[in-house]
């Protein structure tokens, strides 16, 4: 997946989205692990941010919320990344589609 945004704000707060992605199911598939791993350095996510999300993700601790009115500027990149990622661990459930159908609406789509 390409980086978002030239702005790295942006690609954060997607990243942070994507988190909340990968746990619409309640379950964190190994695969959107290494794919939030991967992507956060990808898309010059600071290595400190890096380090507590991927520590909130191992913990099961609560997400930090994105920024949605920093992401609503932004929405058609942050769509697409949001759809792509769901289908990065082989699986699309019922609860991903209706979370992205939600992310859609809270984006203004």
């Amino acid at each position: 997946m390409n980086r978002p945004s030239p702005i790295a704000e942006v690609n954060v707060e997607t990243l942070k989205l994507l988190l909340q992605v990968a746990w619409a199911d309640d379950t964190l598939d190994p695969k959107e692990r290494e794919a939030v791993a991967k992507l956060g350095p990808a898309w010059g996510v600071p290595e400190e941010t890096m380090t507590m999300l991927l520590k909130h993700l191992d913990m099961g601790k609560p997400l930090p919320q994105p920024n949605l009115s920093l992401l609503r500027q932004h929405r058609a990149v942050v769509l697409a990344a949001a759809e792509w990622f769901v289908g990065v661990d082989g699986v699309i459930d019922e609860t991903e589609k209706e979370f992205l159908t939600t992310v859609g609406e809270m984006l203004g789509h």
